[in-house]
């Protein structure tokens, strides 16, 4: 199974944007960084920063992970140089809930790493959450490995 990267329209920004916004917000909920009431308006602001000039900011490229002619997913890459090489850092990378399962996680890995050696890029990184159990492991079997871990406790 392969999958293409196809470079992210300004119709398909705009749904991906507002999703990832909501997304991100729960996530940091989920995880115990932020508390409900806060988190909404802490992602937009950190999206506004991210992405100021939405698909034409510098150094970021957002794509469509396309499957044939449909759309199954979403990429988002940053790109910048380090030290005279180029690294790659994956802000996002989602597949659609109904494509999930079934190969395409793989395939959009194998494809970024395509993309990436035919950029020059040397590296690429990407943060996870720890309780994204099948994202870990997706990532350990395509040979990323951790380079820092957050931990925390909850006190009563």
């Amino acid at each position: 199974m392969s999958v293409k990267l196809a470079l992210m329209n300004e119709e398909a920004f705009n749904q991906y944007y507002n999703n990832a916004i909501q997304e991100y917000a729960n996530e940091h909920v989920k995880a115990g960084n932020w508390s409900e009431e806060e988190a909404l308006d802490k992602a937009k602001k950190q999206f506004e920063q991210l992405l100021p000039d939405g698909l034409e900011t510098n150094d970021h490229v957002l794509f469509s992970i396309m499957y044939g002619i449909e759309t199954v997913g979403t990429l988002w890459l940053n790109i910048r140089t380090k030290q005279h090489e180029k690294h790659g850092f994956i802000y996002d990378i989602k597949l659609d809930d109904d494509q999930r399962g079934k190969g395409y996680g793989k395939a959009t890995m194998i494809a970024l790493e395509e993309y990436a050696k035919s950029e020059n890029i040397n590296q690429i990184s990407l943060h996870v959450f720890a309780h994204n159990e099948r994202a870990v492991a997706l990532y350990e079997k395509m040979g990323y490995e951790a380079t820092s871990y957050n931990m925390s406790k909850k006190l009563s």
